[in-house]
């Protein structure tokens, strides 16, 4: 649910800039595009997570190194988006995702401290959002034992999230400007990602804000 839009003149600025800069020069920005869009752990690429988790300089030096091994064939796929229609290009990601986030997994397992990949967790659960008790971990939703009911009303709240953000999504896709548009979809969805969390019971809304750990804002 966080990747709800990818617009396709920010895909060609990332490729431009990835294709001609070595991985520590690579802008926040950049990498922040990178973590929207292709999700689960590579958030470990934006600067303020990798002070968060506390990486010691020969960790930061692998995890950048690692970047620079992915950036070729991760900006040629993002570079291969542009273009596509909104479902194309959502078939297209989804189906490069996982590949993607399994290798950097294995990666992180080699670097990373155990504490370090629970953060790490933490910080992605904050940026997926409460959404993810109805598309994410199935163990989190067994941990919370979200019921049936639930499931439904969460669905319901997402229906009218993807209704309200489909015009915006269409004008973003015919040239309009992203960076007015992209606060208007992040708006949205706080409301509706504030709607699930209201469908929580109180024990439930306990459990989930300690899976979250301590807040990051990710989005600055």
């Amino acid at each position: 649910m966080k990747n709800l839009v990818v617009g396709a003149g920010a895909l060609v600025f990332v490729g431009l800039v990835c294709t001609r800069a070595p991985a520590q020069d690579v802008p926040e920005e950049v990498r922040k595009h990178l973590s929207n869009t292709l999700e689960g752990s590579f958030l470990v690429f934006r600067e303020k997570v990798q002070d968060d988790l506390k990486l010691t300089n020969e960790q930061k030096e692998k995890v950048e190194e690692h970047l620079r091994e992915r950036l070729p064939d991760t900006m040629q796929f993002l570079q291969m988006l542009d273009g596509l229609k909104h479902e194309e290009r959502e078939k297209e990601v989804k189906a490069y995702r996982p590949k993607a986030q399994e290798k950097l997994a294995t990666f992180l397992k080699q670097t990373l401290k155990d504490e370090q990949l629970k953060r790490l967790h933490q910080l992605e659960l904050q940026r997926d959002g409460a959404f993810v008790l109805l598309h994410g971990d199935g163990q989190i939703r067994k941990d919370l034992k979200i019921t049936d009911e639930q499931r439904k009303q969460f669905m319901g709240v997402i229906q009218d999230l993807q209704k309200k953000i489909a015009p915006l999504i269409k004008e973003a896709q015919s040239g309009g400007d992203a960076q007015e548009i992209w606060p208007k979809i992040m708006k949205i969805r706080k409301e509706h990602e504030d709607k699930i969390e209201a469908l929580l019971t109180d024990i439930q809304k306990k459990q989930w804000k300690e899976l979250l750990g301590k807040p990051l804002n990710l989005e600055e």
